[in-house]
């Protein structure tokens, strides 16, 4: 199709058409690489994401709850050596169960690994930044809103010294 273009533009005549060949070869061009880009970016994305997931499952500890893939849920009991864990599933009422597993069949659990604490770290310490913003934003603010009610206390102590005149009068 790009080829029946090209033979298209090209085929026109002169100079015109070989002015829009190159338009369209540096169109071509541009977007190759804009789609490289696009895979460059995502495949760092997908490593990262990858390497929290890795981290998570080292983190793992007995007490910590999981979610296998399979969909059980349980708490982990035991970390064996051999990157298995021994997980806890059922209640008191209905009976415990106990499955060991590879540790790699995890798809959920509360554990968190280096990186996503230091991630949340970094965003409680950004929100603390934006709510101090914020409160000397309003201190500011607040100065000139100060003197407001001041002067609105003046105009109802006015009234009422009208009621004590009225009431010495009687």
């Amino acid at each position: 199709m790009i080829l029946s273009l090209l033979n298209s533009t090209t085929g026109t005549g002169g100079e015109g058409g070989n002015s829009s060949s190159t338009i369209m070869f540096i169109v071509i061009i541009a977007v190759i690489v804009i789609f490289v880009a696009f895979m460059l970016l995502s495949g760092r994305k997908n490593k990262a994401r990858q390497q929290e997931y890795v981290e998570q499952l080292e983190a793992i500890r007995p007490g910590h709850k999981v979610k296998t893939a399979g969909g059980i849920c349980g708490i982990v009991v035991e970390v064996c050596d051999d990157n298995t864990v021994i997980i806890e599933t059922g209640s008191e009422n209905s009976g415990k169960s106990y499955i060991k597993m590879d540790k790699e069949l995890i798809a959920q659990t509360d554990a968190k690994g280096p990186t996503q604490i230091a991630r949340e770290e970094a965003e409680a310490k950004r929100k603390a930044e934006k709510e101090a913003k914020a409160a000397a934003k309003g201190k500011k603010s607040e100065a000139p809103a100060e003197a407001k009610p001041e002067e609105k206390p003046e105009t109802p102590a006015q009234p009422e010294s009208t009621d004590e005149a009225s009431e010495k009068k009687e």
